[in-house]
């Protein structure tokens, strides 16, 4: 990953080298995404910062008036870039099924009976816990812009699957962060032996008025 020829910030100075890898990986393929983003070579350029950066929670930092998100397996490395006009928060997710379902104990945290229940009538009943932290890492990626802290898996609970729909519906702990929204939903997928989800938050046509005022 050194031929990438990606600087590896201060905070990474003394990680292990899969780590400064993953970082490597990550930066080009944001770097792709954004010049993507829009025709104009200079609009994230002009701010003089080799984006995205890392914030005080290892979380990536955009540039003003864009929102992404991006993950990774040992396989490979995805990032999803929006406009903020448009999107208030944008999650994907990858997970290599096995590790999750190998996990000790994993199952009982990231969810609750009846999400199970509901999984297990669908055609994801094999990799019913990947598929549930998948969707929830994807959810929490995509609202995290609006609350800002560590959201806990018990704080939104699966209502259903349609295929490859899951729909969640906010719990009361999450209420005061997120007090206009109800349900979230994500899509998911089975790609490369891989889940993959992913979840987006358009702004509403009154979010965009009051952000203007």
């Amino acid at each position: 990953m050194a031929e990438l020829d990606i600087p590896i910030p201060p905070t990474l100075k003394g990680a292990v080298a899969k780590r400064k890898g993953e970082y490597r990986a990550g930066r080009t393929c944001a770097q792709e995404a954004l010049a993507g983003l829009s025709d104009d070579r200079t609009l994230f350029e002009k701010e003089g910062i080799d984006w995205p950066v890392i914030g005080s929670d290892r979380a990536p930092i955009w540039p003003a008036g864009v929102t992404g998100t991006l993950t990774h397996t040992d396989i490979c490395v995805l990032c999803v870039v929006g406009f903020s006009a448009q999107f208030s928060g944008i999650g994907v997710d990858l997970e290599i099924p096995a590790r999750v379902q190998a996990a000790k104990g994993v199952a009982e945290t990231i969810g609750h009976p009846e999400e199970y229940a509901k999984i297990a009538a669908t055609p994801w009943q094999d990799i019913g816990g990947t598929l549930l932290f998948s969707a929830k890492e994807a959810m929490f990626k995509a609202i995290y812009p609006t609350v800002q802290r560590f959201v806990g898996f018990e704080e939104v609970r699966l209502r259903s699957v349609s295929g490859s729909v899951l729909t969640f519906d906010i719990q009361p702990q999450l209420c005061a962060d997120l007090p206009d929204v109800a349900s979230l939903t994500v899509s998911a997928t089975r790609w490369q032996d891989q889940v993959l989800t992913f979840c987006a938050r358009p702004i509403q046509k009154h979010d965009a008025t009051a952000t203007s005022r």
